[in-house]
């Protein structure tokens, strides 16, 4: 169907992938840490790159943070990356999936030749292939010839464990992630195969065959066919008259190509309880829904998200720690007491929002958590308390900084 295709696909990852945004970390209980895992996060640009991580890990199954650190003497962060399932693995040890033995990235790099690395917990080594390959995307498949790279051979792995985290979306005990469109490929197959009939309905049975019967057709003596001259060309200025007595007009009635469109309907309700993605998503009809309606029909997509943060919670943990421990602060690196800060994937009105604040407020709640719960940032949150003078925080300009890789 690739010349005709209904694609659902990016609305079903989209769906989920739009309410998973990562807004800070809580590390252990000092707030100087929170800070510091802060400041590592956005010198990576890793806003942009934990949304492409979740995206290809909901997408595919798995996506993979890599962790690297620093050269020896450098005051830079250490670089972290969003790696594709497609060109990484990773191997865990028999009967563990918490404990890495072993990471491979390859991929097929502009000029033409196969990279790998492999990542092992005491040493990296990089190889590239012996001759240039024919472009595959970025993906390297087939029997490659390799050979130690001489402009970087890899060495010791100052982390002492694999520097590459799984995020695997929606897990299972005996097995790794899952992609959410596994459940839907067949019902997406049915919907293609749908609409392909009607295009090919509409074509050929979308309007009505009139059959002539009891009427011998001239033949050209030559060719033995029926005579061009003697077509019949219906037109609203001409007449047929037929001399046979036994000539009848007949019509075939127009297909209704409504049976298809109600099969749609039906496969596309089938999806939205298979994918739980929310009804006015794939309908086109909400006409004044009340809000309360449109937020009880998210309630599955919400809870669907709610059940992916856990597990990318720890991929994202897991990283952070591994970067502290680049920067060779092992007491962070860890630190068990760490917490991502998630922004709330629900939908709310803004006087919803704030109704519910101050009414937390009254409770005794501080300040800067109804702050976190508005959806502020933790800079936004940092120039607030200066602002209000609060002394519990610290000065916003001691926070720990870091240049963005290149610059």
């Amino acid at each position: 169907f690739s010349a005709i295709a209904d694609n659902w696909c990016p609305l079903v990852v989209d769906s989920s992938a739009e309410r998973l945004m990562v807004q800070g970390f809580r590390f252990g209980l000092e707030q100087s840490a929170d800070d510091e895992a802060w400041a590592i996060w956005q010198a990576n640009g890793l806003d942009a790159q934990a949304n492409m991580a979740h995206t290809e890990a909901i997408k595919l199954g798995e996506s993979y943070w890599l962790v690297e650190p620093p050269p020896r003497g450098s005051s830079d962060p250490p670089r972290i990356t969003a790696e594709h399932p497609s060109q990484v693995i990773v191997a865990h040890e028999p009967g563990d999936r918490r404990r890495r033995l072993a990471a491979l990235k390859k991929w097929t790099d502009d000029d033409g030749f196969a990279y790998a690395n492999l990542y092992l917990p005491q040493v990296t080594l990089k190889y590239r292939s012996q001759q240039k390959l024919a472009a595959t995307g970025g993906r390297v498949s087939g029997r490659i010839n390799w050979t130690t790279r001489t402009d970087d051979p890899g060495g010791e792995n100052r982390l002492g464990e694999v520097p590459v985290i799984v995020l695997p979306n929606a897990p299972g005990m005996l097995r790794g992630g899952r992609s959410d469109l596994k459940s839907g490929i067949p019902i997406f197959d049915a919907l293609n195969k749908l609409l392909s009939d009607m295009m090919i309905g509409s074509e050929y049975q979308a309007f009505p065959q009139r059959v002539l019967l009891g009427v011998e057709v001239p033949k050209d003596p030559v060719t033995g066919q029926p005579a061009r001259a003697a077509e019949l060309q219906a037109s609203q200025s001409r007449l047929w008259t037929f001399s046979s007595p036994d000539a009848k007009v007949a019509e075939f009635n127009a297909a209704d190509l409504n049976n298809y469109v109600v099969a749609r309907e039906h496969l596309v309700r089938h999806l939205t309880a298979q994918t739980k993605m929310p009804p006015h998503y794939v309908s086109g009809q909400i006409v004044n829904a009340a809000a309360a309606a449109l937020k009880a029909a998210e309630t599955g997509l919400i809870s669907k998200v709610r059940d992916k943060m856990p597990a990318f919670e720890e991929g994202h943990e897991d990283m952070m720690r591994l970067a502290f421990r680049a920067l060779g602060n092992e007491r962070r690196g860890s630190e068990t007491q760490a917490e991502l800060i998630w922004r709330d994937p629900e939908s709310r009105s803004f006087g919803e929002l704030i109704d519910g604040l101050v009414k937390l407020r009254t409770l005794g709640v501080p300040l800067e958590v109804l702050w976190e719960r508005a959806g502020f940032s933790p800079q936004e949150i940092q120039r607030m308390t200066k602002l209000a003078g609060l002394p519990d925080r610290p000065d916003v300009d001691a926070l720990p900084t870091f240049e963005p890789p290149g610059s």
